[in-house]
């Protein structure tokens, strides 16, 4: 009796294909929400197969704006008036926890329009950063919120918001990404907000490309329905200290602030806080 060839080239790609798939989706499983006081939850999530380089964890908040405060600093008006890294800023502020705004200039000018408790630090509406992250509503609306500024405009002669910080959309509700399909990689900072309202800051321990992030949190369990980029780099941090819990990620640095000089930690002019009520 003849024997059967087997058709070895298709067994070896459909394996192929099915470790691909398992690996994507072991990437991004659905995280495990730790509460650490009401309105505020922490998580870790894995981001393979998007991460470049580094390790492939991703810290996250999960916020309710109806239960948290989110407050904009600068540090022209903080008693220290210099800028902190993430550790300093969460001392001086008392907060839950710190993380890193949009993108400035070397001499630690915000690129775009930013809004503390009311007082306009930057009026710079900048041209191509199309995304806001915004809280305390002057017309009694949602308490924090991603605006899109193709949909939303801005006006920092009458802001309509006690805290906005204007940055680049990463993708919108219609699910396209708006930022450019580039190699270049590097530590994230993305806030999101979800189906339900809520908003949920994404820090990277390793570096990504603004296009692979994108594609990631739009294909991980967390139904977010649109994101904003803040910046990157080192600048990209988050410290965290609220009940009983402690994380610290200084642009890829991560631990107690004990297992870091002085030397490691980025200065940042402006962060953003979130406080429980």
């Amino acid at each position: 009796m003849a024997l059967r060839r087997l058709p070895v080239g298709r067994i070896a790609a459909a394996v192929a294909l099915l470790v691909g798939v398992l690996v994507l989706a072991r990437g991004v499983h659905g995280p495990r929400w730790r509460a650490l006081r009401p309105g505020l939850e922490f998580a870790m999530m894995t981001g393979d197969p998007f991460c470049q380089r580094g390790s492939s964890e991703i810290a996250m908040l999960r916020i309710d704006p109806a239960r948290a405060r989110i407050r904009v600093h600068h540090f022209s008006l903080a008693p220290e008036h210099r800028p902190l890294d993430a550790v300093e800023w969460r001392r001086s502020t008392g907060a839950d926890a710190v993380f890193n705004a949009g993108q400035f200039l070397p001499d630690w000018t915000y690129m775009g329009v930013l809004v503390c408790d009311g007082e306009v630090v930057s009026r710079r509406v900048h041209p191509t950063f199309k995304a806001a992250l915004v809280a305390g509503s002057l017309d009694g609306g949602s308490e924090a919120r991603v605006l899109d500024l193709e949909r939303e405009s801005i006006n920092p002669d009458k802001p309509r918001w006690r805290e906005m910080a204007q940055s680049f959309m990463l993708f919108d509700r219609s699910g396209r990404i708006r930022v450019r399909n580039s190699d270049r990689i590097a530590n994230r900072t993305a806030v999101g907000e979800d189906k339900n309202g809520r908003l949920v800051v994404l820090v990277t321990e390793g570096a990504y490309t603004l296009d692979g992030l994108a594609r990631l949190i739009q294909r991980s369990p967390l139904e977010i329905a649109l994101a904003i980029s803040m910046d990157g780099g080192s600048e990209s941090q988050l410290c965290v200290d609220a009940g009983g819990f402690r994380y610290t990620c200084m642009g890829g640095l991560t631990g107690g602030a004990s297992r870091e000089t002085a030397a490691d930690r980025v200065p940042l002019p402006a962060v953003i806080s979130v406080s429980t009520r």
